[in-house]
């Protein structure tokens, strides 16, 4: 009598090494949207850093901060750049520019729960308080980070920094 030899795989071998397959490629998904969604806030928090900064500048010649209640900061027509003329939709011919492009909200993750302009539109929401002696900020962050203060949802930007929570603009 002759051994017959049997090459190859075993079905439950083959479901295993699938198996093992699927659980990586998730595993690889889910590590991918979490870089993500890190990698947009912390493009949130730069904007942030950057408006801030744009407008401590305006603010120290001017003495007062720029004008506009729920304004959609970056936008084309009312808030592209910050000149010692406050928010303009360009500021070619300016003498002094203080930001030449506002940046517009890094919108990829978010669930809109920040809007602002006409027509209604997820933004930066930018108001001027107390007179043009403070501002607020609204922006929203798709997770929480602890180290900065920062909680997923509405947080509000203002001259002493960043805020967890909205921002009271009355």
């Amino acid at each position: 009598m002759q051994k017959k030899e049997n090459k190859g795989f075993t079905l439950i071998e083959l479901l295993v090494v699938l198996a093992i397959i699927a659980l990586i490629g998730t595993m690889a998904g889910v590590a991918v949207m979490s870089a993500r969604e890190k990698s947009r806030d912390f493009k949130r928090m730069a904007d942030m850093t950057e408006i801030q900064s744009a407008l401590e500048d305006y603010f120290n010649q001017n003495n007062i901060y720029p004008e506009g209640s729920t304004l959609p900061l970056g936008d084309t027509v009312q808030s592209a750049c910050i000149s010692s003329e406050g928010f303009k939709s360009s500021c070619s011919g300016d003498s002094i520019v203080f930001m030449s492009i506002v940046p517009a909200i890094y919108g990829g993750g978010l669930k809109d729960l920040v809007q602002c302009g006409d027509p209604a539109r997820t933004a930066y929401c930018y108001s001027q308080l107390q007179d043009g002696a403070s501002y607020a900020i609204n922006v929203e962050f798709e997770r929480n980070i602890p180290e900065r203060g920062i909680i997923k949802g509405v947080n509000c930007a203002t001259p002493t920094g960043l805020i967890a929570g909205a921002c009271l603009t009355e």
